[in-house]
């Protein structure tokens, strides 16, 4: 009989790696808090079950008799899968790199006590004192909340008029009402895409990324492989290999977030899973050659997993970012899928309305260009890009 295996998170980004799943022989439960996601429909089991309830999805797991439990590229998911590793004994991410991978608060004093690069921070959880920290600090400054991800509630702030607005939307997206002010370094983010086995850390994929200047944080492209030295990549690694180790990560892939400045690379955070998006389901393995999903699968089972190999291809995840209005129709879309190496698709129908750019959720579609290298990938997106156009009404 295959084995089963319990995915708690079922959206878009698990999609895929549920299909893999199933394409390894195991047997998928799937459990998520939405009756419409899209996993549910295609896992072998399914569950209606919000992926916070640790009790009910533990009971799940218990009655049938699962042999182990996984989630894919989500932080909101990692307790309730780690309370249920711990209570019927399955392999995967240990509790203190879960709650630090959680916590950046806990990751930024874990970094300066194993004396990483990073910027220079504090935690606030008031709005006394704030104006006396940014001179402090120096502007700009990142204000963010301690634990959220996909950009929420982060801003880039340059003056001090803005410092208020930007706490407020920091507390009010974190769980703790703590709010991290750092210091902002100029230069190149990159993003760092690994897997860590029994302690030793593998990195697969390394992007540059672009974000447009504006106040918020939120990218709009990642180019693979970074458009970066030897040396530089070598720097990087080294220091993403003593952050993983600060948090004591043992068995999980990681995504993690770097600033390469004039001093040279800087920790930004880790997280504890794979990339969001197609980061981990597809772009990784297109870059890397390595199949992580499947691995990670494996080692959550207790499956032995392949050696980690790694090759280098060209990738491409850009992000279509339409003015703010009423969206009314999208041209050369289906142009742009005839073209060798690429994928793409809308987050937003014809009659939706189009946020302003200020988390991850806020972006109006997506392309991966695949290539030989870089700059082959880059000249295919560029080329997709220039088919897609987007016609958006003002709102007043």
């Amino acid at each position: 009989m295959s084995k089963k295996i319990l995915v708690v998170g079922a959206g878009l980004a698990q999609v895929d790696a549920i299909k893999r799943c199933k394409e390894l022989g195991y047997y998928v439960l799937a459990s998520d808090g939405m009756p419409d996601a899209p996993g549910l429909k295609i896992a072998d089991e399914r569950q209606v079950i919000d992926v916070k309830d640790v009790e009910r999805n533990l009971a799940w797991a218990r009655k049938a008799h699962i042999d182990g439990v996984i989630s894919y590229a989500s932080d909101i998911t990692l307790p309730t899968v780690h309370y249920i590793r711990r209570e019927l004994g399955f392999p995967g991410l240990g509790k203190i790199p879960m709650e630090v991978s959680l916590n950046k608060e806990e990751q930024r004093e874990r970094f300066k006590k194993a004396g990483l690069a990073q910027p220079r921070f504090k935690v606030v959880d008031a709005l006394d004192g704030l104006e006396s920290l940014a001179k402090e600090l120096g502007f700009p400054l990142v204000v963010k909340p301690v634990d959220n991800s996909g950009s929420r509630g982060v801003t880039l702030v340059h003056q001090e008029d803005q410092l208020r607005p930007a706490y407020s939307a920091a507390v009010t997206n974190s769980k703790r009402g703590r709010v991290i002010v750092e210091q902002f370094i100029e230069g190149m983010e990159l993003t760092v895409e690994g897997f860590s086995v029994n302690g030793e850390h593998h990195f697969l994929a390394i992007s540059d990324k672009f974000k447009p200047r504006s106040s918020y944080r939120v990218a709009t492209q990642l180019a693979y492989p970074a458009a970066i030295t030897d040396e530089q990549r070598q720097k990087v690694v080294e220091l993403m290999k003593a952050a993983l180790d600060a948090a004591e990560v043992d068995n999980s892939p990681a995504h993690s977030e770097v600033i390469l400045g004039p001093d040279g690379p800087q920790i930004v955070e880790i997280a504890c899973r794979g990339g969001g998006f197609y980061v981990f389901t597809r772009v990784v393995e297109a870059v890397s050659g390595y199949d992580i999903v499947g691995n990670w699968t494996r080692l959550c089972l207790g499956d032995p997993i392949e050696d980690v190999t790694v090759a280098s291809k060209g990738v491409v995840l850009r992000f279509y970012a339409a003015a703010r209005g009423k969206l009314i129709g999208v041209t050369g879309l289906d142009d742009a899928k005839t073209i060798e190496g690429i994928e793409t698709g809308l987050f937003l129908k014809p009659g939706d309305i189009v946020p302003e750019l200020e988390t991850d959720g806020s972006r109006t579609g997506w392309m991966i260009a695949c290539g030989e290298d870089r700059e082959q990938a880059i000249a295919r997106a560029d080329k997709a890009s220039g088919l897609v156009k987007f016609s958006v009404e003002e709102i007043r």
